[in-house]
């Protein structure tokens, strides 16, 4: 394929915002083509605004985000191969010290790490990604932080996607090989599949040319460092990324035997479409439009803070295809790399076509036997989660109000003709019962009940992106919700914690969880018994069990339940929340005030100093005179957004000091900022 021709394919792809650097690498028939085509965007509106093209000859290094998840799973294969490594053992085989509260933690094997059926939490977090530093805290803790932790499942019922097991995967690797698992990624796979510019986060101030880190707003940050290896650490070149995906063509034996590569490309489960459709480290083992041309794909996509990833193999056309960036999102990249595989397949004379999507034939009249399924649901979408307060109105269409901890949205659905709703362009109550009008690309969605009687939704979404493609996502995404009955001197007690805004206060200095270091508990008056949690991952509604915990209790069989958390309230010294995921949020109440006097600040290791900004100082600029290396300084608004960060490259030592906004000092024991 020409480079012209594939250069042609990225226009859109930045105008949908792909903007800053991105990568592409291309292997096809064992040939290496692999490409390093990068380029600046000087905005993300249009590639006619400003597309340059760089050296051609220069590759950036990226961070591939979980990308690095087919590394680790690898890694492992491979040790497999040479009879090291046996998949259905028990993980405690490999990590004898690996333990739970949980007591099913014995049945968890490391194939149910592959392919995310652990029922393991998710992502234990402090350390996981850093600033211009170097810090193993990640990993010298997680097995600390696992063993406090519950699980979620019984291991091997569903798959729902989880870091932690993949972590876990890099510790086997390093106990059966005896090598640190840099070492291993470098040696073993990367230096075996002609890659030379390869290495973890352990290895990324090595690098020549890492990609440099752009926000949305074009703030230049520090190079990200990222520590969660297994999951989430591996660095390379696009070319780099593609050469490791070749290894996967059918006939090449450089890293793994066939059985270990079929067995890697089998889905998990094949007896529902809305259940997770990966297989061992594989996102997807099969995408419909390539089925219908008879042609196998496993793809993985990688987001990990500001570079995002994809990686695309055709196992038997022997195409391997990465799109790295440092914009965007893993979603968009996967889309532009299907757009050079169909380059690729049409050169061959093969087509894969977007299947078509049938227009539902709405029915007007809803039987009486879907009363059953109305009532409140926990439902996971792009807000995170809600409350779904579903009912059928004149049992003529279907009205959903998604409460969450701040608005509420709703929609309206009518049913079909096959059992499902189709999403309404407007609200009945606007447009009127005889006018109903599907949304252009409407979501269908169809209730099912579990074989433990629970009630289900399931989800069809088809995400169009104009100009670059599309892609169908099938999900569980709701369950039906029970009354939580709780005393009320537990729910007042909640309420006053409710009253205040909690800070992160204990990772590390240099971690990017601060960017979103705000943490806050919100209960709905319409759903007495529950809370919602809302921090940087999102928002979880917990069900409350007393008056210092509250837990998850989601049973969703899918990805919808990934990262889930419990929340302990502990006092002495002011209020603060931890998460299961050792997080611990302080509360704002009891801050002390940043006023005119602050001049000094003593930093401590693994602990934030936080101020609230004192109408005093609200709108003066103090200045920083003196920061050690290692420490750090936010400003944030009074919505909790940063306005202010000595991560972004060049920013000034001037502070603004925004009203009812919060700063915060990050460093070391033994450190001093000093102020003007």
């Amino acid at each position: 394929m020409k480079r012209t021709e594939m250069k042609n394919i990225f226009p859109a792809a930045v105008a949908l915002g792909i903007a800053g650097i991105i990568g592409f690498g291309l292997m096809q028939d064992k040939s290496v083509l692999a490409q390093g085509e990068s380029g600046q965007a000087e905005n993300a509106v249009s590639y006619e605004n400003g597309w340059e093209a760089a050296d051609a000859d220069k590759e950036y290094v990226y961070c591939v985000g979980s990308v690095s998840k087919i590394y680790s799973t690898a890694a492992v294969m491979k040790l497999s191969d040479e009879g090291k490594v046996r998949l259905d053992d028990p993980v405690t085989v490999y990590i004898p010290e690996f333990k739970m509260e949980d007591p099913r933690y014995k049945d968890i094997t490391v194939r149910m790490l592959m392919d995310h059926t652990s029922g393991l939490m998710g992502s234990f977090r402090p350390g996981m990604l850093l600033y211009d530093d170097v810090d193993s805290y990640h990993l010298d803790h997680i097995l600390e932080s696992l063993s406090e932790q519950r699980l979620k499942a019984d291991p091997g019922t569903y798959a729902a996607y989880c870091n932690d097991g993949f972590d876990l995967l890099g510790i086997i690797t390093e106990r059966v090989s005896g090598k640190s698992f840099t070492e291993y990624v470098k040696e073993d796979l990367a230096k075996a599949t002609g890659g030379t510019a390869t290495g973890t986060g352990y290895s990324y101030a090595g690098f020549e040319d890492p990609a440099p880190a752009y926000t949305p707003k074009y703030n230049r940050y520090d190079y990200g460092a990222a520590m969660s290896l297994g999951a989430g650490g591996v660095y390379a070149t696009a070319s780099d990324t593609a050469k490791f995906g070749a290894t996967f063509f059918k006939g090449n034996d450089a890293l793994l035997s066939e059985e270990a590569k079929d067995a890697m490309a089998m889905i998990w489960n094949d007896a529902d479409d809305y259940l997770d459709g990966n297989g061992l480290g594989w996102d997807s083992v099969g995408e419909e439009k390539y089925d219908a041309a008879g042609i196998q794909v496993v793809g993985k996509g990688g987001d990990d803070g500001l570079n995002h990833a994809y990686l695309l193999v055709a196992p038997e056309e022997g195409i391997s295809i990465s799109v790295l960036s440092n914009g965007g999102s893993s979603a968009l990249n996967g889309l532009v790399s299907q757009a050079i595989l169909d380059a690729c397949l049409e050169e061959r004379g093969i087509t894969a076509a977007e299947p078509g999507a049938e227009q539902p034939e709405i029915v007007t009249e809803i039987p009486a036997s879907y009363d059953d399924y109305a009532g409140n649901y926990l439902a996971a979408g792009e807000r995170g989660e809600t409350v779904d307060v579903v009912s059928f109105p004149e049992h003529r269409y279907m009205h959903v109000e998604s409460v969450g901890p701040y608005k509420t949205v709703c929609t309206d659905y009518a049913l079909t003709e096959d059992g499902s709703f189709a999403s309404l362009a407007y609200e009945v109550e606007d447009s009127g019962i005889d006018d109903m009008k599907l949304s252009v690309n409407p979501q269908m969605i169809r209730f099912k009940t579990a074989e433990d009687g629970s009630i289900l939704i399931a989800a069809e979404t088809d995400n169009i992106y104009p100009g670059i493609g599309s892609y169908v996502q099938k999900s569980y995404v709701g369950e039906k919700m029970e009354d939580a009955p709780v005393d009320e001197e537990v729910l007042a007690k909640w309420q006053m914690l409710a009253d205040a805004e909690y800070c992160l206060s204990n990772d590390l200095w240099s971690s990017s969880s601060y960017d979103t270091a705000i943490c806050d508990t919100v209960l709905p008056e319409r759903f007495p018994g529950y809370v919602f949690i809302v921090n940087g991952m999102g928002t979880r509604l917990l069900k409350i069990e007393n008056e210092s915990r509250a837990v998850a209790f989601q049973t969703i069989p899918s990805s919808s339940s990934r990262d889930l958390i419990d929340v302990t309230i502990l006092t002495g010294g002011g209020l603060t929340i931890r998460t299961s995921d050792d997080c611990e949020y302080i509360s704002d109440v009891n801050l002390p005030e940043f006023d005119l006097q602050t001049k000094e600040v003593a930093l401590k290791t693994g602990c934030g100093v936080w101020y609230r900004i004192g109408s005093a100082a609200a709108g003066t600029e103090p200045v920083i005179t003196d920061r050690p290396e290692n420490s750090a300084v936010y400003v944030y608004n009074k919505f909790g957004e940063v306005v202010y960060s000595t991560h972004v490259e060049d920013m000034t030592d001037v502070l603004p000091m925004p009203e009812d906004g919060k700063v915060l000092f990050l460093g070391e024991d033994g450190g001093r900022i000093t102020l003007k």
